[in-house]
């Protein structure tokens, strides 16, 4: 039985609470990256494959795919129901579920990609990719910030409010 479970969830980030909250880049029920307190660490389904703890990250990068579409959970079902409608597919033309990397760079040179699977295929709304972009790089910035990921519902709540906002205009 899993000690951790999906709380809340913003574009490609879902918060992870329980024994090891984290917080997960791509879809928790396939590939993914958690960020915790730590380090980082690779997913494939429950158990952990690899592990870097955030003093050998020397650079960490993601660059989610963005969509133009508002919500992209309804252009995928969109996108399902026409190709069906269309004519659907032949056996064995299903593709591959897409995928974004995580590029990892260690202190000691060393280059780790690691794949996380999309949440949709058409890849998630610009300001969420954006936002996932710049938590990734703060977070690698800034040691203390790190702090942030032992609460991820709260941290995903405050990337929430972050993305609603609009551009604020002086008097």
């Amino acid at each position: 039985m899993p000690t951790t479970r999906a709380t809340r969830r913003r574009g490609p980030l879902t918060a992870l609470e329980g024994a090891e909250p984290s917080v997960a880049i791509g879809d928790t029920a396939a590939r993914r990256v958690r960020l915790s307190p730590e380090g980082l660490s690779r997913h494939i389904g429950e158990p952990r494959l690899q592990f870097v703890p955030w003093t050998r990250a020397h650079a960490v990068t993601v660059d989610p795919p963005g969509s133009w579409w508002p919500y992209p959970a309804v252009t995928d079902m969109a996108a399902a129901l026409l190709g069906g409608v269309a004519g659907g597919l032949e056996a064995g033309d299903a593709a591959e579920t897409p995928t974004f990397v995580v590029v990892i760079t260690t202190l000691e040179g060393e280059r780790l990609e690691w794949r996380a699977t999309q949440h949709h295929l058409s890849g998630y709304r610009r300001g969420d990719a954006q936002a996932t972009t710049r938590l990734v790089e703060y977070l690698t910035a800034r040691g203390e910030a790190r702090m942030l990921l032992a609460r991820p519902a709260e941290l995903i709540d405050r990337i929430s409010a972050l993305t609603r906002i609009g551009p604020q205009f002086g008097p």
